[in-house]
């Protein structure tokens, strides 16, 4: 077994830059609706709930991930997350085409089952490598991701054209053929799942899944507050695990907590762009602090993975329900609830002696 890790990392020593550009398009494919929500409601006459319920519901199809990621995955972790992205680009072209509510719930839950499948396999790639920087640039595709959807909507301008352009990623397949990587971790499905990773991914992933209804909430002014917003969270990524070593997880994650909360209720309050690039750099940074939480519970690792999908389930549930009734209060208040409820787990975690010590350990060493 040891040799085979060997031989995996030597293969992938060369292209480190897979996982990254894998979770990276993955995310645009998912996400790159978000910026046409208004546009999607005066074409296609959908209404907003609608336009919003197509938004999420990828998050259902994510979901499907941990009962199919063990059989497609004996293809090749690498040569999957290549795959899925060259799928998602055609499904992308097919919904340009798309005009009537059920052909794109379906395509956008297929996109949600090929997004699981993408990121995942990107993860375990970059867990591969063994380097700290390549697994904090592969969670940071997510603002990667966001960025390429800021940039595709700016010079497009129209839902159909951006879906349709995606085709330019269908050549990624090609490049499997130097990918034939099978993971020595990889084996016949067997479903865990852990209460606490799973309230750790739900709470911790709230504003990310607050940001997809910022596009809409913003207007005109989206493009500039994404532009600017996930350009400086992709070094959050790797500034939060950084602060995680000089200081400790419960140093850096409780200020964190307190900013997202203080700048995310500020933002909906004002829509000041300044608060907008806090509450998305320092909400987006606690993402890459998250795994580290889980590793450090009782829990057995193959229950993380499980837990963490089904916490998918609030980015098709949020978009949907803060847009009911008055968006900006809804969107304060679950913040603040969300960041709340994180913080007291988190406190009665930290006072757990057991726990404190092994995240003293890690800290040391």
């Amino acid at each position: 077994m040891y040799a085979n890790k060997n031989i995996i990392s030597n293969k992938l020593n060369f292209n480190k830059i897979l996982p990254v550009f894998s979770y990276s398009i993955a995310t645009f494919f998912l996400m790159d609706f978000a910026f046409f929500i208004n546009d999607i409601v005066s074409t296609l006459h959908f209404t907003y709930l609608e336009s919003y319920i197509l938004l999420g519901i990828p998050f259902v199809g994510r979901m499907v991930t941990p009962f199919v990621y063990s059989s497609f995955g004996r293809i090749g972790v690498p040569r999957l997350a290549l795959t899925s992205i060259t799928l998602m680009a055609i499904i992308s072209l097919l919904m340009g085409y798309e005009t009537y509510f059920f052909e794109l719930l379906i395509s956008r839950f297929v996109i949600g089952i090929l997004f699981g499948l993408a990121t995942s396999a990107a993860i375990e790639v970059a867990s591969i490598t063994r380097s700290r920087v390549i697994v904090g640039l592969t969670m940071g595709g997510w603002a990667i991701g966001w960025l390429l959807g800021a940039i595709f909507f700016a010079l497009l301008k129209s839902w159909e054209l951006v879906s349709i352009a995606g085709i330019i990623f269908v050549p990624a397949i090609l490049f499997s053929k130097k990918h034939n990587v099978i993971s020595p971790a990889l084996r016949k499905f067997h479903f865990d799942f852990s209460f606490k990773v799973f309230i750790i991914f739900l709470l911790g992933f709230t504003p990310a899944y607050i940001l997809e209804i910022v596009p809409s909430y913003l207007g005109s002014a989206s493009f500039k507050e994404s532009v600017i917003a996930y350009s400086v969270a992709v070094f959050a990524y790797l500034l939060l695990p950084y602060m995680l070593t000089r200081f400790s997880l419960k140093k850096t994650l409780y200020p964190s907590l307190v900013i997202v909360a203080i700048s995310g209720i500020l933002f909906f309050l004002t829509k000041d762009i300044l608060l907008a690039v806090i509450f998305t750099m320092v909400g987006l940074g606690i993402n890459s602090l998250l795994p580290i939480i889980s590793r450090n519970l009782n829990v057995e690792p193959d229950k993380i993975g499980p837990s963490m999908n089904f916490s998918a389930i609030s980015g098709f549930i949020l978009p949907v329900v803060l847009t009911i009734g008055y968006e900006s209060l809804n969107s304060l208040v679950t913040i603040a609830i969300a960041m709340v409820l994180f913080f007291v787990f988190m406190h009665i975690e930290f006072s757990n002696r057991s726990y404190a010590k092994r995240i003293y350990i890690i800290n040391k060493n």
